[in-house]
């Protein structure tokens, strides 16, 4: 099959204004487009971390999203890709100079609604930590809570990190905002504490971050594991809907 490369506004345009075009694709996106749907490479973050999505057709052929990789590559052969996403259920075959090293599946949420304000049980209280001061305290909490833990303290991701403290100055939550390659915030890293679930601290933080990230651009974006059943209710309930269901596979030079 055959596909054509486009730029950003190109891809915005073939795929209908797709939020996951225009919410984390930056400028320097790269795209194709082609009969059965359209594919992109793009920076995850400003810093870097190369990767990208095909969403093609239910009656695409099984090696639409391969092709469509390959063309994206021939484009672009300097970038160094880190990871590429399918539709959940489609599958993908990486050229050869490419081998998968893992494999993860997840869903795109976003809002554009502000979420009414939680009130914490008492003794807790919400606050601002700090990137690079508090690095080592949020990945010790992070890894002791959730061994899956993408928080990235301390590598210059995040826009703000806050966290809820017992009365005791123990963190009982957290989670930070991050920056995509668009400029828009991402929540990410978001853990509480295993023996203190269940009291709506998760709720408070994922609150307090949305209303900052609406305050800063107008929208709010983040992911979560398709079989985290209980935080994408959580997340549809602050008014968040669900855009795509990815196959991610994460890839290292074969």
């Amino acid at each position: 099959m055959t596909w054509r490369s486009v730029d950003r506004a190109g891809l915005l345009d073939a795929s209908g204004n797709d939020p996951y075009v225009e919410l984390t694709c930056g400028d320097v996106a790269v795209g194709v487009v082609g009969e059965h749907g359209w594919a992109c490479l793009h920076r995850w973050r400003p810093t870097g971390h190369w990767g990208g999505a095909a969403m093609v057709h239910e009656d695409a052929p099984d090696d639409a999203e391969s092709t469509a990789l390959r063309a994206l590559l021939d484009a672009v052969p300097q970038v160094a890709l880190e990871w590429f996403s399918t539709a959940d259920g489609r599958g993908l075959q990486l050229p050869e100079k490419f081998r998968v090293k893992g494999s993860g599946r997840w869903n795109l949420l976003s809002t554009r609604s502000v979420p009414p304000q939680v009130a914490l049980p008492e003794g807790f209280a919400l606050v601002e930590l700090d990137d690079t001061v508090d690095a080592d305290r949020l990945e010790a909490f992070g890894r002791r809570h959730n061994p899956d833990f993408e928080g990235f303290p301390g590598h210059g991701f995040s826009m703000l990190w806050l966290g809820v403290l017992d009365d005791m100055g123990r963190l009982a939550a957290i989670g930070s905002l991050h920056e995509l390659d668009t400029g828009l915030p991402h929540l990410s890293g978001i853990v509480v504490d295993r023996a203190r679930r269940g009291r709506g601290l998760g709720r408070a933080v994922t609150v307090g971050l949305t209303r900052r990230a609406l305050g800063l651009s107008g929208v709010s974006t983040l992911g979560v594991y398709t079989d985290n059943r209980v935080a994408i209710s959580l997340y549809h309930s602050l008014g968040y809907e669900t855009h795509h269901s990815f196959h991610t596979r994460d890839v290292q030079p074969a």
